[in-house]
């Protein structure tokens, strides 16, 4: 078969050289329309459901809103767990489906599933704007973030440019999901009424309300017809300024007009807030994060961004910038000139090796053409496939690199034996088919076991696939192309540039004198078969025992250039006082020379993804360039320092982190740390003491850092305690008890002013004098059916107490999670041992459960995973191995070449200090493939020289000789493609080298036992096995 197409392509030469053009040519077209970004969006399908209820409880919150939003979302198809928060004035319900589920029908579903849920929650609850979805935007869809900055204009100028100029034309721009307002003040038109001017004129509240909302109306009035025309009827009532609001007539007292001037101050305000930002730990400042719509084309969004940025600020007042802050394509960006100068110097590196190995520049023209072939074949694929272009993606093609070259090189070598041959007087082509029947099929056998090796990255779940399988894609596509290159295009190529045909340079590189030297080395271990055995056996046994004191992570941690500090305060600490303390904070983090700016974020702005309460602080330390950096040597050196500096800070504690990866680890484990321990149960008081309990036991673990436990208690409130039977007694009811005190002290939005394209409310309630406190609440009056005047303190008691803050729950479950970091040791022995310790010593009543979530369970998944689907792919590779050899012996030496494979790569990882993480795990399955194609390939080559006559010791040294230039090449151009990786410090670096590593001690070791240990084992076997 492979001989037929090899004769047509001889044939048909030039066709194939128009082939290899057209392959390059549109893979050239598509490289640059990949769809661009820094990591795989590894985002669950999840669909998130929001309410605002302002000023209520975290306990009615709960009752009334979350768990009838969870009822109705259990129950549709595809559903994998519904998590909820429950907190003051504010309702998070998050929907996770199954991967195959597609993110627009889920949407749908649960569109439809929230009107079942609206029937279920009491119509008395004032929810601002109902059930809300949240916006189709990726988990880690913030792609950038921008302040505002304006001189001479004051922050409540610069909300209302951010909220009806900056956002607006931004979120109509293609690729954005949702903008999120953050600081300044939402301005509004302010009714502060005087209970005690009510009360003189016999009015309450409500009619206040009624009459502002009857006063401020348009309305259609039909249409009358004149003559020929029609003549549309429009009645105009809308309120246009402060003084038609204090016109308004309430109702007449004694024949005089009571407007709402008469019993109230009507002014320009601010709406309440729950989120302030900082500039610099100085100014307070207007913020704006975008996020992107699912599946969007992060650097494509970002730049069209910048752009539009451009054009906004053209229009704004003079004074006024939009200035970005954030922006995750210089992320982007560098993470993938991290892996294109590694492709760049790997090409050189393969380049010069191969020139020098061959010895020949038209012959290393052959075997380097491969590399640009491969590499655009693989960019067509990946286009057509829709396999984003990233730091995993790319990073796969880089380490295809020094594999590329390996088939093209065993092949060249071939022929160009053939072509040595001076008795051999068969014409060129015939010399070209004669090498292509002898490595023709162990190349295709070999190429195809390092694709199918890959197979167990393909059934990775979830999270973990989603992020490596565009990795085991883009190599298996590389490899591909590198086969369809060696097989049917090498010897076209040789073919055309050896036309008067062509001798070897016996000065290359492992020319005869190394030859003769590696004899030497070969013969005196074949004399000592048992030294090698019992040495082989050793080693294997020491990797045995070396890798299970490695240590396990998910993934190393990626340096974004960007650091976060998260600082959560006092639960009952105001708004005001928590943007004290961060301004503090913010400027102590300002004196490190290394720092560019800081941006705090308080509380949170607006309904959206990553919400937090107002005694939290997310503080993102942008830094200048590694070049410009004086006192500090790494990013992890300066979170030391700073978490010295600033931890001393009385009432805070902190969690340090980056923006991406607190993304992931949010995405991960629910929280933004890298391990979450969660503890089930019903009683909030037991669940938060038995998880202290825990806290205290991690906070004594050697690596636990940012140890804390979920703020769920602490929140102080005042009760108003409704009086059934005196309410009774007055012919009141609760609600209207109830009401109108909600009204009053939290307000009530009335209607809205209308400036042009821009609208503002108009809100309702008592001046701040009759609502500051506990005395004044007591001395609110309801009005009875009889007219009477009852204050508030003859119908409830009135006490303060200590309730709760946030209600989390999974799966109609409550929980409280411990949340921590882990630095200085891997998360995967941290997590053993803190596991072990705390079931020794946290006894839970029946009906509790602890579970525990985080980086480290992705890792033990994917351990689990593997553990079952690599020995059904290396029994597959065993019978396809049969297939080919027709012999068990062949095939259990060509498989022993795996474990002295894997142990050069577990003491590679051990040398260099790094843990066993996913992106190893990975580089150990490309051992697999590299080792089974050098064994396959010399296995094969004594089968040959079997067939042709030689005896056992001849046919060992023979096939040992004639496959160990090719051996030693493809080792070395496979290990210096890879060397770049290693050497890397740019941004993604951390990710790909453990790989890299990995490949490279496999390398070194699989070599040694190709070139020696395997010809002693075959002789070895093979004489055992005549013995027998």
């Amino acid at each position: 078969m492979i001989n037929k197409i090899i004769q047509y392509a001889l044939k048909y030469k030039w066709m194939i050289v128009l082939g290899f053009a057209a392959i390059c040519g549109l893979g050239l077209y598509s490289l640059p329309r990949l769809s661009i970004d820094a990591f795989p969006d590894i985002s669950p399908n999840l669909v998130q459901v929001f309410a605002e209820l302002e000023g209520m409880a975290a306990e009615e919150v709960e009752r009334f809103v979350t768990m009838p939003v969870e009822v109705a979302m259990r129950g549709i198809p595809g559903v994998k767990k519904v998590r909820s928060i429950s907190s003051l004035g504010l309702s998070t319900v998050n929907i996770y489906f199954e991967d195959d589920v597609d993110i627009y029908l889920a949407r749908q579903l649960v569109s439809e599933r929230i009107g079942e849920a609206e029937e279920d929650i009491p119509q008395i609850m004032n929810m601002t704007h109902g059930l809300e979805m949240g916006a189709i935007a990726s988990g880690m869809g913030k792609i950038l973030a921008y302040y505002l900055k304006g001189d001479g204009h004051d922050i409540a100028e610069l909300r209302t440019l951010q909220d009806w100029i900056v956002k607006r034309d931004i979120q109509t721009q293609s690729g954005i999901a949702k903008v999120i307002s953050q600081g300044g003040h939402v301005r509004q038109y302010q009714i502060k009424v005087d209970p005690g001017r009510l009360q003189q004129f016999d009015l309450t509240l409500d009619d206040l309300i009624d009459a502002t909302r009857m006063n401020n109306l348009n309305l259609g009035a039909g249409i009358l017809e004149r003559g020929q025309e029609e003549l549309v009827v429009r009645t105009l009532g809308l309120i246009d300024n402060i003084e038609d609001i204090e016109r308004i007539v309430i109702h007449s007292f004694e024949g005089t007009p009571v407007s709402i001037g008469d019993v109230a101050r009507v002014e320009y305000g601010n709406a309440f807030r729950r989120g302030v930002a900082i500039f610099d730990g100085v100014d307070e400042i207007v913020t704006g994060s975008v996020y992107k719509t699912y599946g969007a084309n992060s650097f494509e969004v970002i730049e069209r961004l910048k752009e539009r940025i451009e054009e906004i600020n053209s229009m704004l007042p003079d004074g006024v910038e939009v200035v970005t802050y954030y922006d995750q394509s210089s992320l982007v960006r560098n993470s993938i000139n991290t892996v294109r100068t590694a492709l760049i110097l790997g090409l050189v590196l393969v380049c010069l090796v191969s020139f020098l190995f061959l010895g020949n520049l038209r012959n290393a023209l052959i075997v380097l053409c491969s590399l640009p072939f491969s590499t655009l074949f693989a960019f067509i694929i990946m286009y057509r496939s829709n396999i984003p272009g990233d730091l995993i993606s790319f990073g796969g093609v880089a380490i295809a690199l020094g594999m590329i070259v390996d088939a093209t090189i065993i092949m060249v070598e071939k022929i160009q034996t053939k072509f040595d041959d001076s008795i051999d007087l068969s014409t060129p082509t015939e010399k070209i088919l004669s090498a292509v029947g002898e490595v023709g099929r162990p190349i295709f056998f070999a190429t195809v076991i390092i694709i199918i090796v890959f197979i167990p990255v393909f059934t990775l779940g979830e999270i973990e696939g989603k992020m490596f399988r565009p990795l085991a894609s883009a190599i298996s596509v590389t490899m591909a192309g590198a086969l369809i290159y060696a097989l049917v295009i090498a010897p076209v190529f040789y073919r055309l540039l050896h036309r008067r045909g062509n001798k070897s340079d016996k000065s290359r590189v492992s020319g005869p004198v190394m030859l003769d030297h590696y004899k030497s080395v070969l013969q005196f271990f074949l004399r000592r078969r048992l030294t090698v055995i019992s040495g082989m056996v050793l080693l294997v046994l020491a990797g045995g025992l070396m890798f299970k004191r490695l240590g396990r992570e998910f993934v190393p941690t990626l340096q974004e250039g960007t650091i976060q500090v998260l600082a959560y305060m006092n639960p009952n600490i105001s708004l005001n006082e928590i943007t004290v303390t961060t301004r503090e904070i913010s400027q102590i983090i300002m004196e490190f020379d290394e720092i560019e700016s800081v941006i705090a974020d308080i509380g949170y702005g607006e309904v959206g993804p990553h919400m937090h309460h107002t005694n939290y602080a997310c503080i993102t330390v942008n830094l200048k360039p590694g070049n410009e950096w004086t006192d500090v040597s790494s990013q992890e050196e300066l979170v030391s320092l700073i978490d010295e500096k600033v931890g001393g800070y009385p009432g805070v504690t902190y969690s340090f982190s980056q923006p991406v990866k607190h993304e992931i680890d949010g995405l991960v484990g629910g929280a933004g740390t890298a391990v979450v321990v969660r503890v089930f149960g019903h009683d909030m008081a037991l669940l938060k003491e038995k998880a202290d309990e825990i806290n205290s036991i991690l906070s004594d673990i050697r690596g636990a850092s940012d140890v804390r436990t979920e703020q769920v208690d602490g929140q102080t409130q005042l009760q108003i305690i409704i009086d059934d039977e005196q309410v009774a007694r007055y012919g009141l009811n609760g609600y209207r008890i109830q009401n109108m005190i909600q009204n009053s002290i939290a307000g009530i939005e009335v209607g809205q002013v209308f400036e042009g394209d821009r609208s503002f409310d108009i809100t309702a309630r008592f001046d701040e004098d009759f609502r500051e406190d506990q005395t004044s609440i007591a001395r609110m009056l309801i009005k009875t059916p009889d007219g009477f005047n009852v204050p508030v303190s003859e119908l409830a008691e009135i006490k303060t107490v200590t309730g709760l803050r946030q209600i989390s729950r999974e799966d109609t479950r409550r929980y409280v999670s411990v949340q921590c970091n882990v630095r200085g040791r891997d998360n995967g022995g941290f997590v053993r041992e803190a596991q072990d310790v705390v079931a020794d010593s946290v006894d839970l009543p029946p009906g509790y459960r602890i579970a525990w979530g985080g980086q480290f369970e992705l890792q033990e998944a994917a351990d689990r995973r593997l553990a079952i689907i690599m020995p059904i792919t290396l029994l597959f590779v065993l019978i396809l191995l049969y297939g080919l050899f027709n012999s068990f012996k062949d095939v259990l030496l060509i498989m022993l070449n795996i474990p002295l494979a894997l142990v050069g790569g577990v003491f590679a990882l051990a040398l260099a200090g790094e843990n066993v993480s996913i992106p190893s795990s990975i580089g150990f399955i490309a051992l697999f493939g590299i080792a089974l194609t050098d064994g396959l390939v010399l296995i094969s080559r004594f089968g040959y020289l079997r067939k042709q006559g030689l005896d056992l010791r001849e046919t060992v040294i023979a096939g040992s000789l004639s496959k160990f230039r090719p051996v030693l090449m493809t080792t070395v151009t496979t290990a210096l493609g890879l060397l770049p990786l290693v050497l890397s410090s740019g941004t993604g670096s951390e990710v790909q080298r453990p790989l890299a590593i990995v490949v490279i001690g496999g390398l070194i070791s699989s070599t040694f036992l190709t070139l020696i240990v395997l010809p002693v084992l075959y002789e070895w076997i093979t004489i055992r096995t005549r013995q027998a």
